[in-house]
């Protein structure tokens, strides 16, 4: 492992952190996709994306791999990285990481063929990058919101990782806190930690009651009839991947301001949600 090299390409500020922290540790590390990055690469060599690939032993890639089915996922890049045939045979050879593996995968059957390894998936990840999302949103609510956590009157749409860091943050803050729940099982935990639980049509018909509503869940539960009921007022902050809970269309009708807060722990926590990453990594490469 010592002799490893490896590759880090695309993604967030989480990325390039994580490639001089694996710098910092010896490893040879090539990097591409950062031109417009806030950091700066220590001891990590900066090239373009396919001699990355073609120099490493292991390419790390983004969460997700791509958005559009066609490029990496590079933000931060100047230029359009292109996940094409030439690039997939770049990497062909390669032990590959990503987190949402099954993007990467679905571009075309030579990608599915690829060694992937979808960080993402593993069960540390997935609680540590829960938590480092949910610091992330009550970062957003205080940047985007004109009062305090304490004394609103906040919903959260979906109880799975995500909700159980963030509602009790939000509670510790004085936030008045509610949950929407599809399991009766669910909502009883939520009543058992003090705060309130809703099924989701009850939460509809309460919307205009809250100063503050996020959503987690990845498919359509805030949907027209919801956003009817909600004050324009009110600041709506939408956690989940793609398509999301919210119909964004409907909310631009009615002026309601959605706020698309994805891929927080590189946004705010970038050395940690490395850290994350890395860890995972490390201990997938270490079980071969």
């Amino acid at each position: 492992m010592d002799k490893s090299i490896f590759a880090v390409i695309g993604g967030d500020e989480r990325q390039l952190a994580l490639a001089n922290m694996l710098a910092a540790e010896g490893s040879t590390v090539y990097c591409s996709g950062f031109e417009h990055s806030a950091q700066h690469l220590i001891g990590a060599a900066s090239t373009d994306p396919l001699t990355a690939a073609l120099m490493a032993d292991i390419v790390i890639l983004p969460m997700p791999p791509t958005r559009d089915g066609e490029t990496l996922n590079a933000p931060l890049s100047c230029y359009r990285i292109e996940l094409d045939d030439e690039y997939c045979a770049a990497i062909k050879d390669k032990i590959v990481f990503c987190g949402m593996a099954d993007k990467l995968r679905e571009i075309s059957p030579a990608y599915a063929q690829l060694n992937i390894f979808d960080y993402s998936a593993n069960p540390t990840f997935l609680i540590r990058n829960a938590q480092a999302t949910a610091e992330g949103a009550v970062a957003e609510i205080i940047a985007n919101f004109t009062r305090t956590v304490c004394g609103s009157r906040i919903l959260i749409t979906g109880y799975g990782r995500i909700s159980g860091f963030l509602a009790p943050m939000l509670r510790s803050m004085g936030g008045d806190v509610s949950i929407a729940a599809r399991k009766s099982s669910d909502r009883a935990k939520i009543v058992s930690y003090g705060m309130s639980a809703l099924t989701f049509c009850r939460a509809a018909r309460k919307a205009n009651e809250f100063d503050v509503i996020i959503n987690t869940v990845p498919e359509r539960v805030i949907d027209s009839g919801f956003i009817e009921r909600i004050s324009p007022d009110t600041l709506i902050i939408e956690l989940s991947s793609a398509p999301g809970g919210i119909d964004l269309a409907e909310c631009e009708k009615k002026n309601i301001r959605v706020i698309q807060a994805k891929a927080l722990p590189g946004k705010y926590s970038p050395v940690s949600a490395a850290e994350i990453i890395k860890e995972t990594v490390m201990s997938v490469l270490e079980e071969d």
